[in-house]
């Protein structure tokens, strides 16, 4: 690694590659945006902090290098991210990998405030399953399944990234031994230091899809011991306990990915992926292209979507999630922190500050301005007066639709903000 220069404690240059800035930064790593001079294209560098005193921890940060560097080649998927290269230089290890611009982890739907539509988790525990299956027929054990594993790309496909603790069958690389990997996704077997197979990795990528569905983990315990014990002995929540709208035939392909005894999973990601095949037929048989018609043909009518596009208000309808509330129900509530763009399908609703009425909304209004700034509060809150319909549109969901769809929905929600300000002060939602 060349060092003679440095801009601001980063290294210029790691082998032939140009540094252009830091991205990211872990316990056991650091990952930057860099150009490779010979493709003429961007990459990322993770560089292994290799520099620990602790010589233990030394030992396992450079078999998670060695565990990557012979992945190279051996694993070609579209939803797993490839290693271009590895090397040492100057007692520095490093891996280069593909570099997705704009893309972000599935920790961002992890939350129940920004739950992904049902349809599109599986879509991904789909991809995700189908990859696993490829690497595992490669003799690839990942280990480390998780959110923030699984990238989501700008066109709303996944990679699978992070081989630090793979196990790869026919490699001379050394493994770290024990338990590896993150308690939280780890299989019961994981944490009893059993035989880990390709069935551990359906069972982390069932905690991901619990996680995606109802915006908590299966397993949770004030400390480690108490969430390792609840993993390997207790039940989960029903999804639908927590999500009444997953259907029970997707309910019971979660609960056959969390079992307990490997034997009893799916044999194999293939299998898993032929289920969740039969998962979405179902899905999309509910969700018929007549009940989609149905809801564009009443966006269509709304005032806030005369100058949409067909394909842009299908791109909304797909990116947002639908919801009727009774009389009387609160949408948003004041001081909740929520990131969701709302748009009045029909209904009428209150806006309410301090307790002080100070607004009132109808169909073809939108609100839900405080979305705009990341962890900002409501400042109103959102009551329904008669039966109310709204489309709810996370921001970051809006961010994955096309760039002429998100600069329409910014300039329209924008003109109907100044507009209810000029009629009404303090409403603000």
């Amino acid at each position: 690694m060349n060092n003679s220069s440095k801009n601001q404690g980063n290294p210029m240059k790691i082998g032939k590659y140009s540094i252009i800035n830091q991205v990211g930064r872990g316990s056991t790593s650091s990952v930057y945006l860099s150009y490779d001079p010979y493709y003429r294209r961007d990459v990322a560098i993770k560089l292994y902090n290799a520099d620990s005193a602790d010589e233990e921890k030394s030992k396992n940060i450079r078999n998670m290098f060695l565990s990557e560097a012979h992945i190279i080649g051996r694993l070609q998927h579209p939803n797993i991210l490839p290693i271009y290269d590895a090397g040492e230089e100057g007692g520095c290890c490093y891996v280069v990998a593909e570099h997705i611009h704009g893309a972000r982890t599935l920790n961002v739907y992890c939350n129940l405030d920004n739950l992904l539509p049902i349809e599109n988790v599986v879509e991904l525990i789909y991809k995700c399953a189908k990859a696993l299956h490829y690497a595992h027929c490669r003799g690839v054990i990942h280990r480390d399944i998780k959110p923030s594993n699984l990238m989501l790309t700008q066109d709303n496909d996944v990679r699978i990234i992070d081989f630090g603790i793979a196990l790869v069958s026919g490699s001379d690389a050394p493994v770290i031994d024990g338990i590896a990997g993150s308690p939280s996704y780890m299989s019961p077997e994981q944490i009893q230091s059993d035989s880990v197979t390709s069935k551990s990795d359906l069972y982390s990528l069932g905690v991901v899809m619990y996680e995606l569905l109802t915006g908590q983990r299966p397993f949770r315990g004030q400390s480690l011991s108490q969430l390792m014990h609840n993993i390997v002995f207790s039940a989960p929540s029903e999804v639908r306990a927590l999500r009444p709208e997953v259907s029970a035939m997707l309910e019971s392909v979660v609960h056959k990915m969390l079992q307990k005894e490997p034997n009893k999973r799916y044999a194999n990601g293939a299998e898993l992926a032929a289920e969740l095949t039969r998962v979405h037929q179902q899905l999309r048989a509910v969700a018929s292209d007549l009940d989609l018609q149905e809801r564009f043909a009443l966006l269509r009518e709304l005032s806030f979507f005369h100058d949409f596009s067909h394909h842009e208000i299908m791109e909304l309808l797909r990116a947002g999630y639908w919801q009727n509330y009774a009389a009387g129900e609160e949408i948003i509530k004041q001081g909740e922190i929520d990131n969701r763009f709302y748009v009045v399908v029909s209904g009428q609703a209150l806006v309410i500050k301090n307790g002080v009425q100070v607004g009132y909304l109808q169909e073809g209004a939108c609100f839900g301005e405080a979305g705009y700034v990341r962890g900002a509060k409501r400042q109103a809150t959102v009551r329904a007066l008669t039966d109310f319909t709204v489309l709810k549109v996370s921001s970051a969901l809006l961010e994955q639709t096309s760039a002429a769809c998100q600069l329409r929905f910014n300039k329209v929600f924008l003109q109907h903000l100044i507009g209810r300000l000029h009629t009404s002060t303090g409403s603000n939602s």
